[in-house]
C-alpha cells in the first residue's frame, strides 16, 4: 500500500506532531548517550520478540480452544514484564526511546512505526496536536504525563493489531512455526529467534543512525509480514485466499473496538478501501462476523449501532491506514460484437 496517497489533513510531519503532542525534546534525543538508548533497544526489541513469540503459541491452540487471545492486551501485559510500571522520569525516557526506536533499522521497529502512524493519525484526526486540545506540557506537566501515558496505552492497542497482522500471514506462510508437535515448534521459534537477534545487531550502526527517507517509505509501503525476519517461506503453505482483507480487517480492528463499530460498519468501510467486496467472507453482514469469529479469532464484546447516514466514526482514520485500493483490471468485456450487428455506416 503508497503511503503517498494518504490523506494527511496537515503539512506538518507525523514525526514533528508526535514529538510536540507526547512533549519529547527532539534535540536531546539526538544527542542522547547511546549506552541508554542502546539498552532500552535492547529492551524493546525483547519485549517486541516475545509478543510475537506468544501470539504463535496462541495460534496453536487456536482451533481447540474457546479462548479468544488476539488484540487483548497482550503488548501491555508484556511492556509491564520488562518495564515494570515506571514513574514520570522513567516513563518518559522509554516514550523517547520508544520514538526514536521507530526510525531503527531493526526489522522489529516496523511493528512500532506502524502503531505509531496509527495512533498519530487518531491524534491527527481528533485534533490533539493543535488548538484547545493541545496539552502544553510545561503549564500543565500532570495533565501531560496523563495524557501521555494514555496515548501510550492506545500505541499498545495498535501494536497487538499489527503483531496480529504478522501472526496471520506467518500462520498460512510459514507452517512449520505453529506444528502441533512442540519439539519441531520449539526448533522453528528458536531458528526465529537467533535470525531476530543477527538483524538486530547488525542494524546497530554508529550513534544508532536513522535510516533515510526511501528507508522509511519501504517500511511504509511493504505488507508488515513481508519486512518481518522469517526462518523461511514454506513449502507447502497454507492457502490464503484473503490476504488484504485479513490485513485491512485486523489493521483496522482497533477502530472497531475503540467506537463500537457493528459489522455492518465494519462492511461499509471494507467495501470503501478495497476491490471485490462482493464475494464471500464480505458479500453480507453475517458472513463477515463468521469469518472474523472463526477464522481470524476476533470478538466483538459491544454490539454498537450501525452508522445510517453517515460512515463511522473512525472513517477518517482508517482512509489513512488503508489507503482504498483502485479497481482491479478488466481484461474481459464480455462476447465480440459483429460489426454488422451495429449497423454502423461508415463515410469517408
Amino acid at each position: 500500500m503508497n503511503p503517498e496517497t494518504r490523506y494527511w489533513s496537515s503539512a506538518i510531519p507525523m514525526e514533528d506532531k508526535v514529538a510536540f503532542a507526547m512533549n519529547l525534546d527532539v534535540a536531546a534525543l539526538a544527542g542522547a548517550e547511546d549506552d541508554h538508548f542502546s539498552f532500552d533497544a535492547l529492551m524493546i526489541h525483547a519485549w517486541l520478540s516475545q509478543l510475537l513469540d506468544e501470539s504463535i503459541e496462541l495460534y496453536v491452540t487456536r482451533k481447540n480452544s474457546k479462548f479468544f487471545g488476539m488484540q487483548s492486551g497482550q503488548a501491555q501485559r508484556g511492556f509491564l514484564r520488562i518495564f515494570g510500571h515506571p514513574q514520570d522520569e522513567e516513563f518518559h525516557r522509554l516514550v523517547q526511546s520508544m520514538s526514536r526506536f521507530t526510525t531503527c533499522e531493526d526489522p522489529l521497529a516496523v511493528i512500532l512505526f506502524r502503531a505509531l502512524d496509527a495512533v498519530s493519525a487518531e491524534h491527527d484526526a481528533q485534533g490533539d496536536f493543535i488548538g484547545v486540545r493541545a496539552i502544553d506540557g510545561a503549564q500543565r506537566p500532570v495533565e501531560a504525563v496523563r495524557w501521555m501515558r494514555e496515548s501510550m496505552d492506545r500505541w499498545f492497542e495498535w501494536v497487538d493489531a499489527f503483531v496480529h497482522v504478522q501472526t496471520h500471514a506467518q500462520w498460512h506462510l510459514a507452517p512449520e512455526c505453529f506444528d502441533t508437535d512442540s519439539a519441531k515448534r520449539e526448533v522453528a521459534i528458536q531458528a526465529m529467534k537467533k535470525r531476530r537477534m543477527e538483524q538486530f545487531f547488525s542494524s546497530r550502526r554508529v550513534n544508532w543512525q536513522s535510516p533515510g527517507a526511501n528507508t522509511t517509505r519501504f517500511y511504509r509501503e511493504l505488507p508488515l509480514w513481508q519486512v518481518l525476519p522469517q526462518t523461511k517461506i514454506s513449502q507447502p503453505q497454507r492457502p490464503w485466499p484473503h490476504p488484504e482483507m485479513d490485513e485491512a480487517i485486523l489493521s483496522l480492528w482497533p477502530l472497531v473496538r475503540r467506537h463500537h463499530w457493528t459489522f455492518s460498519d465494519l462492511l461499509t468501510v471494507l467495501k470503501d478501501l478495497l476491490p471485490d467486496t462482493e464475494a464471500y467472507p464480505s458479500e453480507g453482514e453475517r458472513n463477515l462476523a463468521t469469518y472474523c469469529l472463526h477464522s481470524l479469532r476476533l470478538r466483538k464484546t459491544v454490539q454498537g449501532k450501525t452508522s445510517k447516514q453517515e460512515r463511522p466514526n473512525g472513517y477518517v482514520v482508517a482512509l489513512r491506514l488503508v489507503p482504498p485500493m483502485p479497481p482491479r483490471p478488466v481484461f474481459h468485456f464480455g462476447p465480440e460484437v459483429d460489426e454488422k450487428d451495429l449497423d454502423i455506416k461508415w463515410e469517408l
